[in-house]
């Protein structure tokens, strides 16, 4: 660290991502929740074609995509906000709402971008303790603050909030309220057909999970016009290029390989958290691509990831108060999860 750093941000700050190794050498990513499948066929054909334009800089509101994107939510396309992935999305919603000082409210647990977010716009980061069934906090709408985040499903337990409640839970909220559903095409619901009536609603979704764009960073966020003014307002100059606005048109386009990603991680999570639970964990049940799960008393989650890993095998460990006796494993195909399973079926033997 250099003496130029914010005194603020200190030793160690910023956001730590799941591992990433090589590509070829080998390893069961299943840290980082990416698509157990790759992406429709259509979109390798789209980014080649979009390559020739690369001289040119690409639609600063990301059209076509912008449109598309408003075609596929039945939405109009100034309620669309596109952006370099969801995280992209949630850096603007602090540059657009929260000046130095002001409060982002915010659940505990929770995306831990979140409070890397509100230091870096130096504002002041409150994060409500979720209720023990994963509900919402009581004061969860009445705390003050100009901007509150509910990731649904959860990141990282998986715990799903049903809309209806979500409605109950933040009705009377002051300020913008963003509804972060990157994972929610493997929930049952989502919260855009209630956009209508929440005018101080945003829902920020991606397109790397369901539709394994995660290589190409492709966010967005639905909201009334108003909201989705302001995050045109502070967003980077071009926020999408090219390639990704092209992979993305074509992956949009093709519903039923999007379907066959989303089925395949709803039988496969199935498959794995029944799997699990045969080898005596607790696994609650998830909304998302991933399981967050509890393993027997005979052993640790620390030592369960550090096993998996020596067969090179990545799940994400999270060494913080409240979540370290859980393992969060991402769902892969059939083949993964039969050998994330078989992996730790062997400990359980050796044990």
């Amino acid at each position: 660290m250099s003496r130029f750093r914010r005194a603020a941000l200190g030793a160690g700050f910023g956001y730590s991502p799941g591992e990433q190794p090589a590509d070829a050498d080998g390893w069961l990513k299943l840290n980082t929740n990416e698509s157990p499948l790759p992406p429709s066929t259509a979109v390798a054909t789209a980014v080649a074609a979009a390559a020739s334009g690369l001289a040119r800089y690409p639609d600063p509101s990301a059209e076509p995509l912008r449109s598309a994107l408003a075609s596929h939510h039945g939405v109009t396309p100034n309620q669309v906000f596109v952006a370099n992935g969801a995280d992209q999305v949630l850096d603007c919603l602090y540059r657009a709402f929260a000046s130095p000082g002001d409060t982002v409210v915010r659940t505990d647990p929770g995306y831990s971008l979140l409070p890397v977010l509100a230091a870096l716009f130096s504002a002041r980061d409150v994060a409500l303790p979720v209720a023990p069934d994963g509900a919402l906090p009581a004061d969860f709408a009445s705390h003050p603050g100009v901007l509150r985040v509910v990731v649904n499903p959860n990141s990282p337990t998986g715990h799903w909030i049903d809309p209806a409640e979500l409605e109950a839970r933040l009705d009377g909220a002051p300020g913008a309220v963003a509804l972060d559903e990157a994972y929610c095409d493997f929930a049952p619901r989502s919260c855009v057909g209630l956009l209508d009536s929440h005018p101080n609603w945003l829902i920020v979704r991606t397109l790397s999970k369901s539709h394994a764009l995660a290589g190409l960073r492709v966010g967005y966020a639905l909201g009334n016009p108003d909201v989705i003014e302001d995050l045109m307002a502070v967003k980077d100059s071009y926020p999408v290029d090219r390639c990704a606005i092209a992979g993305a048109v074509a992956a949009l386009a093709d519903e039923q390989h999007h379907r066959r990603i989303v089925e395949t991680v709803l039988h496969e999570r199935s498959r794995l958290a029944a799997g699990l639970g045969d080898l005596g964990w607790d696994v609650p049940p998830s909304g998302a691509n991933y399981v967050f799960a509890l393993p027997p008393a005979s052993t640790t989650a620390a030592e369960v990831a550090e096993k998996l890993r020596a067969e090179r095998i990545l799940v994400r460990h999270f060494d913080v108060p409240g979540l370290s006796d859980r393992l969060r494993i991402s769902v892969g195909d059939a083949a993964a999860v039969d050998r994330v399973l078989a992996a730790i079926a062997g400990m359980a033997a050796e044990s």
